[in-house]
This record gives C-alpha cells, structure tokens and sequence, in this order.
C-alpha cells in the first residue's frame, strides 16, 4: 500500500476521535493524551474540572485559590501523565492529588477561610447583621480546624473531605486505593485523631456518624 493509499484511513481516524471523544474512556482519552493529542487531555480537563474544583475549595474555602490549585492538579497529569493501562483510575488520581495540593496550600499558608461551615456542609454564614465579635471567632475556629485537618495522615484527612464533599463510600476507596470496607475504619479513625488534634474545640459527640 502506498502512502498516498494510507492517507484517508489516517484522516477519518482522526475525524472519529474527534466526534466521539466525549464518549471515549478514561483510558482511551489518558491514553490518546499521552501521545500527544491535546483535544484529549481538554475531554479529561472538561470531565473532572468541576469534581476536583469542587473538594479542592471545600478544602481551601477561597474560590481564586482553589482555581489556581485545581488548574495545578491538572498540569501535574499533562505534565507527568499517570500510565494508560487498563487500571489507572483518572479521576480517583485526580482527587488525591487534588487534596494533597490544597492541604498543602492550607498548611503553609494557613488560609483564613470558613473550614468548618464547609466541612459541615452548612450555610454559609451571612456576615450583614451578625455580631461582629461572633464572626472573628468564628473564623479564627475555623482556621484551626484548617490547620488540625491539615495535620492528619494523608489519607484520614482526604477521607473526611472527600466524604464531606458527598462522595460514596465506594468513590472514596477508589480516590484512596482501598477496599470499600476499610472505608469506615478510615474514617473513624480520622474522626478519633481529629477530635484528640482538636481537643474541647471538637467536642466527641460533634463527630460525624
């Protein structure tokens, strides 16, 4: 077959990846991504976006930093992509390396930000009309509790958010690389350290059953 013959399989090979890529697995779009193919990589950008966005703010609680942190997560995979096989988990990758980066923003640079409203899953509170001097202690509860979550083990600490953030049991192992049953036992352990962290601030019947 000559190399003009070859050609036009070339082209509607790419016009189908083209039209079908919202369609496309993880692993085909991972793998795609890793040889080169930029639209790809925008398929798996544009599939997670919001997800990781999502537990990465709820960790941080400032929405330019958790933009900032997510668009990191993201580069990390472009830059030093996971490997296309059959197991790799795009998404589960994505929120541990998510959290990782956001509590480390939390740690260094111990962000002033409603940790506790969020993790709670609360309203936010609105400042017009409160006391103000209920407000700054509100806040400054809240960075310490920022702070004690952020001195968790990696994985009690990306159990609660990840938890809070509405994932399944089953979602949460796949993010943590266990078995679904050893879920519970994570988080009840990182409930018990974060209580023993924390001390009166977290009172034992506050915990999350």
């Amino acid at each position: 077959m000559s190399a003009d013959d070859e050609r036009p399989t070339a082209r509607v090979t790419a016009t189908t990846i083209k039209t079908t890529l919202p369609g496309m697995s993880d692993h085909a779009l991972l793998r795609e991504s890793r040889d080169g193919d930029a639209r790809a990589f925008e398929e798996l950008f544009t599939r997670y976006y919001a997800l990781v966005h999502s537990v990465v703010y709820r960790i941080v609680g400032d929405a330019a930093e958790a933009e900032e942190l997510t668009q990191e997560t993201f580069l990390r995979l472009y830059e030093r992509p996971i490997q296309a096989t059959e197991s790799a988990n795009v998404r589960a990758w994505l929120l541990r390396v998510g959290t990782n980066v956001a509590f480390n923003a939390v740690r260094s640079r111990q962000r002033r930000a409603g940790w506790l409203r969020r993790l709670a899953g609360r309203a936010d509170v609105r400042e017009t009309g409160d006391d103000p001097s209920s407000i700054v202690v509100a806040r400054d509860e809240a960075g310490r509790v920022r702070q004690v979550l952020a001195r968790l083990p990696e994985r009690q600490r990306a159990a609660l958010v990840l938890r809070a953030s509405g994932l399944s049991y089953a979602e949460v192992a796949d993010a943590l690389g266990v078995r679904p049953g050893s879920v519970g036992t994570i988080l009840a352990r990182a409930e018990r350290a974060f209580r023993e962290m924390a001390g009166s601030m977290y009172p034992a019947e506050g915990g999350e059953k």
